[in-house]
């Protein structure tokens, strides 16, 4: 059997950048046909016999599609649109774990984007920072109405949604707002603005902003700090702990050293909003703290892959005593995870048990999720924010020709009783919605609302 898996990998590019950095010299600008046609269908071959998430996709025939796109990534003139042509395919997979990763450098001779921030809420693209000396052409605050002239929400259907892998509608449209304006270099991105008080606005800003220095003039959104882990007291008794990453085991440091002053705290605060996923291991370390008795995390189950059992179930129609083969000629058997569940032990001798606010989001992703698995069976624990990113997972990595990268999910994670997650995303206890109103508030909404429930049961 195999044993437990304990990665849940971030979902951010640069998570792998440093993987692949050696391996990449200069980029050709066209691969031969036999390249193009080698890398499609390595990514092919490899999604179909490892991808764990088929069944969530059932309108997706994967051989046709691999089929349809010979023909594309042989027409591609150059690199970057090969690549697209990949990215556009691995989009129908719908999977925020299952990736394809430009060369090295390449995508900063096609693509920019101007000097503009951007939030989606209800599909609405909200501007929430612009450089300094535009804030008089593009307040922000503003909503995009239009593209190129065309409808916001049209544009994003045909000209960026397609190119993007989610597994939930709400990071699909989170991701396409942020990539709305992105295009080639230098080039004018042509946008029509309504502003907060009610103006229609055509404006014109260049894509320049890629490797520029840039000084905003932003509405102030909640945001990490830019360090593992912040430690605050917010008044009184209750402490503040933002863990921002479980990619480095130097979180679970930082948490000890200031366990001390933690445990002190009568009410807590854990901010996951900005955690983007990492190490397994790295968030039970930290939530055993916090846990007043043993606790079973997710459960798993992988593709599985036997040829002799593949050739017994390809006959099973003609042989009857082969019809338990049958999974593996279909593509339907899986390997599950060793126990019914993982199971954290709980620091229970030196443990600190008090009413502890969760912060959540859409960026709240992988083992970061895993860590609310973790904490679902906890009593004195509530989730307060979004829903989360919805995807985690154990992905392989595999070089494609060109010097960029694919992954693929191999490993399908559930809560101990089976509730699925990955494709949905965990709802919070209390939801506080992003709106235009909230974003264009100037305040973080969602540690509010935990700061005031918290409060009152105090």
């Amino acid at each position: 059997m195999l044993k437990k898996i304990v990665l849940a990998f971030a979902i951010s590019a640069s998570s792998i950048s440093s993987v692949y950095a050696d391996n990449v010299g200069e980029v050709s600008e066209n691969l031969s046909d036999a390249e193009k046609l080698y890398g499609l269908s390595l990514y092919w071959k490899e999604v179909s016999y490892n991808f764990a998430f088929f069944d969530q996709v059932p309108e997706l025939d994967f051989n046709v599609k691999y089929q349809e796109f010979i023909p594309r990534v042989l027409a591609t003139e150059n690199t970057y649109e090969y690549y697209r042509e990949l990215k556009r395919l691995n989009a129908f997979l719908q999977d925020g774990h299952t990736s394809i990763y430009y060369p090295k450098g390449l995508s900063a001779q096609y693509l920019d984007w101007p000097a503009v921030h951007l939030a989606e809420a209800g599909h609405q693209a909200i501007v929430t920072g612009v450089e300094k000396g535009l804030e008089l052409e593009i307040p922000p605050g503003s909503i995009i109405v239009a593209v190129n002239g065309q409808d916001l929400q049209a544009y994003l259907k045909e000209r960026v949604i397609p190119y993007i892998a989610s597994s939930t509608q709400h990071i699909l449209w989170d991701t396409a707002v942020r990539d709305a304006l992105d295009g080639k270099p230098d080039t004018m991105a042509e946008f029509t603005i309504e502003t907060p008080d009610g103006k229609m606005k055509e404006v014109q800003v260049n894509r320049d902003a890629r490797s520029r220095e840039i000084e905003y003039t932003s509405i102030k959104q909640p945001a990490s700090n830019g360090e593992l882990l912040e430690f605050k007291w917010l008044g009184g008794d209750i402490a503040y702990v933002a863990l921002n990453g479980f990619h480095d085991k130097e979180i679970v440091k930082h948490f000890q050293s200031h366990y001390g002053e933690i445990s002190k705290s009568k009410g807590l605060i854990i901010d996951l909003r900005f955690n983007g996923g990492g190490s397994t291991t790295n968030a039970g370390e930290i939530i055993s703290y916090l846990a007043n008795r043993n606790l079973p995390g997710s459960i798993w189950k992988s593709p599985k892959h036997v040829a002799a059992y593949k050739a017994l179930g390809a006959i099973a129609d003609q042989f009857e005593e082969f019809e338990e083969y049958r999974p593996y000629a279909e593509g339907t058997s899986w390997e599950f995870s060793e126990d019914s569940s993982d199971v954290l032990k709980a620091k229970l001798e030196s443990n600190h048990i008090v009413p502890t606010y969760v912060l959540i989001g859409r960026n709240t992703a992988s083992a970061a999720e895993d860590f609310l698995v973790y904490a679902d069976s906890l009593e004195h624990f509530t989730t307060v924010g979004e829903p989360t990113y919805g995807s985690t997972g154990q992905p392989i990595f595999v070089d494609l020709p060109g010097g960029g990268a694919f992954r693929v999910c191999t490993k399908r994670d559930t809560y101990p009783d089976g509730l699925e997650f990955v494709g949905y995303g965990i709802k919070p206890d209390i939801l506080v919605e992003s709106t235009l109103a909230t974003v264009r508030s100037n305040e973080d909404e969602v540690l509010d609302r935990a700061l005031r429930e918290l409060q009152a049961k105090l």
